[in-house]
């Protein structure tokens, strides 16, 4: 196994990873979008060397992690691209076992040679195992965010997570 930065190669895997982690139906409350949206979002990411990473074990994807300035995520403003969005998927066979560790770690770094002067993430009041992984790296509880449906019909409150590397956020 070893973690590098994502490739528009890595879209198919990418794709099928977030189609599986949605369909468990407690984790993730979006569909993916179309593969050709994801390659317009990868290109730029490629291009700009934006903090996003990829777990691969030969021709398995075994997990990602991406960090978004705010302008990619529908945040507006002047400072909106002073702070990075985070997401993280592990397919659920490599769960729990330190991988998701390692790719916040990586993420983590290259997010502060990018710019970013935080990091914010939204993670579900239920996953108790990612927030727990969250706070160990220093992230701290920004409040709860919205309700969000899940793919098992389940409501869930979001919270906000933010880790400050200048105490901009």
């Amino acid at each position: 196994m070893h973690i590098r930065r994502i490739h528009t190669s890595d879209i198919p895997a990418f794709h099928a990873l977030w189609t599986q982690t949605y369909s468990e139906g407690i984790y993730i409350p979006n569909a993916p979008p179309s593969q050709e949206r994801i390659l317009e979002v990868v290109r730029k990411v490629v291009a700009k060397q934006m903090p996003n990473f990829v777990a691969v074990s030969g021709e398995s994807l075994l997990g990602i992690v991406e960090v978004f300035p705010g302008t990619m995520c529908g945040i507006s403003g002047e400072d909106a691209d002073l702070s990075g969005y985070l997401g993280i998927q592990i397919a659920a066979p490599h769960r729990r076992q330190g991988l998701g560790r390692e790719l916040m770690h990586i993420a983590i770094e290259d997010s502060a040679r990018y710019g970013f002067k935080c990091i914010e993430l939204h993670v579900l009041e239920t996953n108790h195992t990612a927030i727990r992984l969250y706070e160990s790296f220093g992230f701290q509880d920004g409040g709860s965010a919205k309700v969000k449906v899940m793919p098992n019909g389940a409501s869930v409150m979001s919270r906000i997570m933010t880790l400050n590397f200048s105490g901009y956020c």
